[in-house]
Protein backbone atom coordinates (compact mmCIF):
# COMPACT_ATOMS: atom_id res chain seq x y z
CA UNK A 1 0.00 0.00 0.00
CA UNK A 2 2.76 2.40 0.91
CA UNK A 3 4.59 1.65 -2.35
CA UNK A 4 1.40 2.40 -4.32
CA UNK A 5 0.94 5.74 -2.55
CA UNK A 6 4.56 6.68 -3.24
CA UNK A 7 4.16 5.74 -6.91
CA UNK A 8 0.95 7.77 -7.24
CA UNK A 9 2.64 10.73 -5.53
CA UNK A 10 5.62 10.58 -7.88
CA UNK A 11 3.27 10.38 -10.88
CA UNK A 12 1.26 13.41 -9.72
CA UNK A 13 4.48 15.42 -9.13
CA UNK A 14 5.75 14.43 -12.54
CA UNK A 15 2.51 15.53 -14.23
CA UNK A 16 2.48 18.82 -12.29
CA UNK A 17 6.07 19.55 -13.29
CA UNK A 18 5.30 18.74 -16.90
CA UNK A 19 2.20 20.98 -16.90
CA UNK A 20 4.09 23.80 -15.14
CA UNK A 21 7.03 23.52 -17.52
CA UNK A 22 4.75 23.55 -20.56
CA UNK A 23 2.82 26.53 -19.14
CA UNK A 24 6.05 28.44 -18.51
CA UNK A 25 7.32 27.70 -22.02
CA UNK A 26 4.04 28.97 -23.48
CA UNK A 27 4.56 32.26 -21.63
CA UNK A 28 7.90 32.64 -23.43
CA UNK A 29 6.34 32.08 -26.84
CA UNK A 30 5.43 35.66 -27.62
CA UNK A 31 6.15 37.68 -30.75
CA UNK A 32 9.22 39.88 -30.99
CA UNK A 33 8.38 43.39 -32.16
CA UNK A 34 10.93 44.88 -34.55
CA UNK A 35 11.04 48.58 -35.34
CA UNK A 36 13.34 49.83 -38.10
CA UNK A 37 13.95 53.56 -38.51
CA UNK A 38 15.72 55.77 -40.99
CA UNK A 39 16.30 59.40 -40.01
CA UNK A 40 17.45 61.95 -42.57
CA UNK A 41 18.64 65.14 -40.90
CA UNK A 42 20.46 68.44 -41.26
CA UNK A 43 22.52 70.24 -38.58
CA UNK A 44 23.41 73.90 -39.15
CA UNK A 45 26.29 73.92 -36.62
CA UNK A 46 27.30 70.32 -35.88
CA UNK A 47 30.41 71.25 -33.81
CA UNK A 48 28.49 73.85 -31.75
CA UNK A 49 30.89 76.69 -32.48
CA UNK A 50 30.32 80.17 -31.07
CA UNK A 51 29.95 83.21 -33.31
CA UNK A 52 33.46 84.39 -32.41
CA UNK A 53 34.92 80.99 -33.28
CA UNK A 54 33.07 80.92 -36.60
CA UNK A 55 34.46 84.36 -37.50
CA UNK A 56 38.02 83.52 -36.43
CA UNK A 57 40.82 82.55 -38.79
CA UNK A 58 41.37 79.30 -36.83
CA UNK A 59 38.11 77.66 -37.80
CA UNK A 60 39.92 74.79 -39.54
CA UNK A 61 41.75 73.92 -36.31
CA UNK A 62 38.44 73.31 -34.53
CA UNK A 63 37.68 70.33 -36.78
CA UNK A 64 35.88 71.98 -39.72
CA UNK A 65 37.08 70.49 -42.99
CA UNK A 66 34.46 71.75 -45.44
CA UNK A 67 31.48 73.53 -43.83
CA UNK A 68 29.81 74.36 -40.52
CA UNK A 69 26.68 72.39 -41.40
CA UNK A 70 26.21 68.75 -42.23
CA UNK A 71 23.57 66.33 -43.51
CA UNK A 72 23.03 63.35 -41.20
CA UNK A 73 21.86 59.82 -41.91
CA UNK A 74 20.76 57.84 -38.84
CA UNK A 75 19.54 54.25 -39.28
CA UNK A 76 18.41 52.33 -36.19
CA UNK A 77 16.73 49.10 -35.20
CA UNK A 78 14.88 48.17 -32.01
CA UNK A 79 13.80 44.73 -30.76
CA UNK A 80 11.11 44.36 -28.10
CA UNK A 81 10.38 40.98 -26.51
CA UNK A 82 7.39 40.75 -24.13
CA UNK A 83 7.11 37.41 -22.30
CA UNK A 84 4.89 36.86 -19.24
CA UNK A 85 7.41 35.69 -16.67
CA UNK A 86 5.45 36.52 -13.52
CA UNK A 87 1.84 35.32 -13.52
CA UNK A 88 -0.11 37.54 -15.93
CA UNK A 89 2.22 40.55 -15.65
CA UNK A 90 4.10 41.56 -18.78
CA UNK A 91 7.90 41.78 -18.95
CA UNK A 92 9.37 43.97 -21.66
CA UNK A 93 12.95 43.37 -22.85
CA UNK A 94 14.18 46.06 -25.24
CA UNK A 95 17.40 46.28 -27.21
CA UNK A 96 18.36 48.87 -29.82
CA UNK A 97 21.29 50.17 -31.82
CA UNK A 98 21.64 53.31 -33.91
CA UNK A 99 24.37 54.90 -36.03
CA UNK A 100 24.60 58.62 -36.84
CA UNK A 101 26.62 59.40 -39.97
CA UNK A 102 27.74 63.00 -40.59
CA UNK A 103 28.73 63.48 -44.22
CA UNK A 104 30.81 66.59 -43.38
CA UNK A 105 32.86 64.77 -40.71
CA UNK A 106 33.40 61.02 -40.48
CA UNK A 107 34.97 61.54 -37.03
CA UNK A 108 31.67 62.97 -35.76
CA UNK A 109 29.77 59.80 -36.66
CA UNK A 110 28.91 57.54 -33.70
CA UNK A 111 27.04 54.46 -32.44
CA UNK A 112 24.59 54.22 -29.52
CA UNK A 113 23.38 50.93 -28.04
CA UNK A 114 20.63 50.54 -25.43
CA UNK A 115 19.33 47.61 -23.40
CA UNK A 116 16.56 47.62 -20.81
CA UNK A 117 14.23 45.29 -18.89
CA UNK A 118 10.82 46.49 -17.70
CA UNK A 119 8.44 44.65 -15.40
CA UNK A 120 4.79 45.66 -15.32
CA UNK A 121 3.38 45.79 -11.80
CA UNK A 122 -0.10 47.12 -12.56
CA UNK A 123 -1.66 49.65 -15.01
CA UNK A 124 0.70 52.65 -15.44
CA UNK A 125 3.15 51.07 -13.00
CA UNK A 126 6.48 49.70 -14.24
CA UNK A 127 9.90 48.96 -12.80
CA UNK A 128 12.76 49.39 -15.29
CA UNK A 129 16.53 48.94 -15.35
CA UNK A 130 18.77 49.63 -18.31
CA UNK A 131 22.14 50.39 -19.84
CA UNK A 132 23.31 52.77 -22.59
CA UNK A 133 26.72 52.71 -24.26
CA UNK A 134 28.45 55.13 -26.64
CA UNK A 135 31.89 53.79 -27.62
CA UNK A 136 33.13 57.14 -28.99
CA UNK A 137 31.57 60.59 -29.29
CA UNK A 138 33.66 63.29 -30.97
CA UNK A 139 33.12 66.85 -29.75
CA UNK A 140 35.62 68.94 -31.76
CA UNK A 141 39.30 69.90 -31.66
CA UNK A 142 40.55 71.68 -28.55
CA UNK A 143 43.92 72.93 -27.32
CA UNK A 144 45.90 70.20 -25.59
CA UNK A 145 47.68 72.06 -22.79
CA UNK A 146 49.62 68.98 -21.72
CA UNK A 147 51.27 68.53 -25.13
CA UNK A 148 54.59 69.98 -23.96
CA UNK A 149 54.94 72.25 -27.01
CA UNK A 150 56.15 75.73 -26.15
CA UNK A 151 56.28 77.22 -29.63
CA UNK A 152 52.57 76.90 -30.35
CA UNK A 153 49.28 75.75 -28.92
CA UNK A 154 48.43 72.33 -30.30
CA UNK A 155 44.85 71.45 -31.23
CA UNK A 156 43.90 67.80 -30.83
CA UNK A 157 40.80 65.72 -31.38
CA UNK A 158 38.60 65.64 -28.26
CA UNK A 159 36.24 62.70 -27.78
CA UNK A 160 34.86 60.55 -24.98
CA UNK A 161 33.14 57.24 -24.39
CA UNK A 162 30.05 57.07 -22.23
CA UNK A 163 28.21 54.33 -20.37
CA UNK A 164 25.05 54.89 -18.37
CA UNK A 165 23.21 52.66 -15.88
CA UNK A 166 19.64 53.68 -15.04
CA UNK A 167 16.64 52.63 -12.94
CA UNK A 168 13.08 53.96 -12.97
CA UNK A 169 9.79 53.27 -11.23
CA UNK A 170 6.41 54.58 -12.38
CA UNK A 171 3.17 54.59 -10.42
CA UNK A 172 -0.29 56.18 -10.80
CA UNK A 173 -1.29 58.96 -8.41
CA UNK A 174 -4.45 57.64 -6.80
CA UNK A 175 -5.95 60.93 -5.61
CA UNK A 176 -5.65 62.63 -9.04
CA UNK A 177 -7.30 60.83 -11.93
CA UNK A 178 -5.23 60.30 -15.10
CA UNK A 179 -1.96 61.34 -13.43
CA UNK A 180 1.05 59.09 -12.96
CA UNK A 181 4.58 59.76 -11.79
CA UNK A 182 7.96 58.25 -12.58
CA UNK A 183 11.06 58.39 -10.43
CA UNK A 184 14.27 57.96 -12.43
CA UNK A 185 17.95 57.86 -11.51
CA UNK A 186 21.11 57.15 -13.47
CA UNK A 187 24.87 56.87 -13.08
CA UNK A 188 27.05 57.88 -16.05
CA UNK A 189 30.77 57.46 -16.68
CA UNK A 190 32.11 59.93 -19.23
CA UNK A 191 35.80 59.32 -19.94
CA UNK A 192 37.85 61.23 -22.51
CA UNK A 193 40.62 60.26 -24.90
CA UNK A 194 44.25 60.40 -23.59
CA UNK A 195 44.80 64.06 -24.58
CA UNK A 196 41.90 65.28 -22.40
CA UNK A 197 41.65 62.96 -19.39
CA UNK A 198 41.43 66.05 -17.16
CA UNK A 199 37.74 66.18 -18.10
CA UNK A 200 36.83 62.64 -16.93
CA UNK A 201 33.52 62.66 -15.06
CA UNK A 202 31.31 60.40 -12.96
CA UNK A 203 27.75 61.77 -12.99
CA UNK A 204 24.71 60.95 -10.85
CA UNK A 205 21.22 62.28 -11.55
CA UNK A 206 17.73 61.91 -10.08
CA UNK A 207 14.57 62.93 -11.94
CA UNK A 208 10.85 63.15 -11.31
CA UNK A 209 8.36 62.94 -14.20
CA UNK A 210 4.67 63.80 -13.97
CA UNK A 211 2.40 62.64 -16.82
CA UNK A 212 -1.18 63.84 -17.09
CA UNK A 213 -3.92 63.16 -19.63
CA UNK A 214 -5.71 66.50 -19.96
CA UNK A 215 -8.21 64.87 -22.30
CA UNK A 216 -8.30 61.55 -24.12
CA UNK A 217 -6.20 63.05 -26.93
CA UNK A 218 -4.03 65.54 -25.04
CA UNK A 219 -1.18 64.70 -22.68
CA UNK A 220 1.33 66.82 -20.75
CA UNK A 221 4.61 65.66 -19.23
CA UNK A 222 6.60 67.76 -16.77
CA UNK A 223 10.09 66.79 -15.55
CA UNK A 224 12.51 68.08 -12.92
CA UNK A 225 16.00 66.69 -12.40
CA UNK A 226 19.09 67.41 -10.34
CA UNK A 227 22.55 65.95 -10.54
CA UNK A 228 26.24 66.23 -9.79
CA UNK A 229 29.26 65.52 -11.96
CA UNK A 230 32.52 64.67 -10.17
CA UNK A 231 35.83 65.43 -11.90
CA UNK A 232 37.67 62.20 -11.01
CA UNK A 233 41.11 63.34 -12.30
CA UNK A 234 41.21 66.59 -10.35
CA UNK A 235 44.51 67.36 -8.62
CA UNK A 236 46.48 64.54 -10.24
CA UNK A 237 49.96 64.81 -11.77
CA UNK A 238 49.19 66.65 -15.04
CA UNK A 239 49.18 70.44 -14.91
CA UNK A 240 45.78 70.57 -16.64
CA UNK A 241 44.18 68.68 -13.75
CA UNK A 242 44.86 71.40 -11.18
CA UNK A 243 41.48 73.02 -11.93
CA UNK A 244 38.44 71.24 -10.52
CA UNK A 245 35.93 70.69 -13.33
CA UNK A 246 33.18 69.19 -11.17
CA UNK A 247 29.75 70.78 -11.48
CA UNK A 248 26.14 70.57 -10.38
CA UNK A 249 23.25 70.69 -12.83
CA UNK A 250 19.49 71.12 -12.86
CA UNK A 251 17.10 70.45 -15.72
CA UNK A 252 13.46 71.25 -16.34
CA UNK A 253 11.40 70.06 -19.30
CA UNK A 254 7.82 70.06 -20.52
CA UNK A 255 6.27 67.98 -23.31
CA UNK A 256 2.85 68.50 -24.87
CA UNK A 257 1.26 65.82 -27.09
CA UNK A 258 -1.96 66.15 -29.06
CA UNK A 259 -3.58 63.30 -30.99
CA UNK A 260 -5.68 63.98 -34.07
CA UNK A 261 -8.43 62.00 -35.73
CA UNK A 262 -6.57 61.90 -39.06
CA UNK A 263 -7.30 65.60 -39.59
CA UNK A 264 -5.19 66.88 -42.50
CA UNK A 265 -3.36 63.52 -42.45
CA UNK A 266 -1.85 64.37 -39.04
CA UNK A 267 -1.84 61.73 -36.30
CA UNK A 268 0.11 63.59 -33.64
CA UNK A 269 1.57 66.99 -32.80
CA UNK A 270 4.34 67.26 -30.22
CA UNK A 271 6.14 70.16 -28.59
CA UNK A 272 8.92 69.96 -25.99
CA UNK A 273 10.93 72.63 -24.16
CA UNK A 274 14.06 71.83 -22.13
CA UNK A 275 16.19 74.11 -19.97
CA UNK A 276 19.36 72.97 -18.23
CA UNK A 277 21.78 74.95 -16.08
CA UNK A 278 25.27 73.98 -14.94
CA UNK A 279 27.48 75.61 -12.35
CA UNK A 280 31.24 74.98 -12.10
CA UNK A 281 33.18 76.27 -9.10
CA UNK A 282 36.57 75.91 -10.90
CA UNK A 283 38.49 75.93 -7.61
CA UNK A 284 42.16 75.00 -7.43
CA UNK A 285 44.26 73.93 -4.43
CA UNK A 286 47.52 74.53 -6.28
CA UNK A 287 46.83 77.96 -7.79
CA UNK A 288 44.74 79.27 -4.85
CA UNK A 289 41.99 80.56 -7.13
CA UNK A 290 38.24 80.31 -6.88
CA UNK A 291 36.69 81.05 -10.26
CA UNK A 292 33.29 80.01 -11.52
CA UNK A 293 31.58 79.15 -14.77
CA UNK A 294 27.86 78.96 -15.53
CA UNK A 295 25.81 78.19 -18.58
CA UNK A 296 22.18 77.82 -19.50
CA UNK A 297 21.21 75.39 -22.25
CA UNK A 298 17.90 75.41 -24.07
CA UNK A 299 16.30 73.07 -26.58
CA UNK A 300 12.98 73.50 -28.38
CA UNK A 301 11.53 70.63 -30.38
CA UNK A 302 8.46 70.51 -32.62
CA UNK A 303 7.28 67.44 -34.49
CA UNK A 304 4.38 66.11 -36.56
CA UNK A 305 3.46 62.44 -37.07
CA UNK A 306 1.81 62.10 -40.48
CA UNK A 307 -0.66 59.55 -41.82
CA UNK A 308 0.39 59.23 -45.46
CA UNK A 309 1.28 55.55 -45.65
CA UNK A 310 -0.47 52.43 -44.44
CA UNK A 311 2.54 50.60 -42.97
CA UNK A 312 5.28 53.24 -42.69
CA UNK A 313 5.17 56.04 -40.13
CA UNK A 314 6.42 59.44 -41.24
CA UNK A 315 7.54 62.06 -38.74
CA UNK A 316 8.98 65.52 -39.38
CA UNK A 317 10.93 67.31 -36.65
CA UNK A 318 12.53 70.67 -36.00
CA UNK A 319 15.06 71.33 -33.18
CA UNK A 320 16.55 74.61 -32.03
CA UNK A 321 19.38 74.51 -29.50
CA UNK A 322 21.25 77.34 -27.82
CA UNK A 323 23.67 77.99 -24.98
CA UNK A 324 24.22 81.17 -23.01
CA UNK A 325 27.57 80.95 -21.19
CA UNK A 326 29.01 83.16 -18.47
CA UNK A 327 32.39 82.78 -16.83
CA UNK A 328 34.89 84.55 -14.59
CA UNK A 329 38.45 83.60 -15.43
CA UNK A 330 41.30 85.80 -14.18
CA UNK A 331 43.15 87.53 -17.00
CA UNK A 332 40.45 86.55 -19.50
CA UNK A 333 42.39 83.32 -20.10
CA UNK A 334 40.40 80.81 -22.16
CA UNK A 335 40.75 77.36 -20.65
CA UNK A 336 40.14 74.27 -22.74
CA UNK A 337 36.90 73.53 -20.90
CA UNK A 338 35.32 76.96 -21.52
CA UNK A 339 31.64 76.68 -22.39
CA UNK A 340 30.98 78.78 -25.47
CA UNK A 341 27.67 80.33 -26.36
CA UNK A 342 26.24 78.86 -29.54
CA UNK A 343 23.01 78.21 -31.41
CA UNK A 344 22.00 75.76 -34.09
CA UNK A 345 19.03 74.40 -36.05
CA UNK A 346 18.22 70.79 -36.89
CA UNK A 347 15.67 69.43 -39.36
CA UNK A 348 14.69 65.75 -39.50
CA UNK A 349 12.55 63.37 -41.52
CA UNK A 350 11.96 60.04 -39.80
CA UNK A 351 10.63 56.92 -41.53
CA UNK A 352 9.77 53.92 -39.33
CA UNK A 353 8.39 50.47 -40.00
CA UNK A 354 7.03 48.05 -37.38
CA UNK A 355 6.56 44.31 -37.80
CA UNK A 356 6.39 41.21 -35.60
CA UNK A 357 8.51 38.10 -35.78
CA UNK A 358 7.04 34.77 -34.65
CA UNK A 359 10.16 32.62 -34.84
CA UNK A 360 9.68 31.52 -31.20
CA UNK A 361 6.49 29.67 -32.15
Amino acid sequence: MAKRLISIGLLVCSLNNEIFSQSFINKLRTPISIKAKLNLGYDSNFLRLSENEIKSDKIGMYGISSSLDSPIIKPSIQLVYTPYLFLTKQTKITSSISYSYYSASKEKSFFITNFSIQQKLKPYSWFKIGYRYIPKYYLRNYIDRDSGRKDALLYSSCSFFSQKYFISYSHPISFINKLWAKLYTDYTQEYYNPNFTEFNLDKVMIQLDLNYYVTKRNRIKFSLSHGKAKNINYNSQLSSTQINRSYIFDKMSMVFLKKFNNDYNINELGLSIIFEQRYYELDSKKYFIDNWKYYLDGKYKLWFLWDFFAEVDLKTLYHYRWRDADTQLYGDFEWVEDSKSYSKHEFWIELSYNFNSNFLY
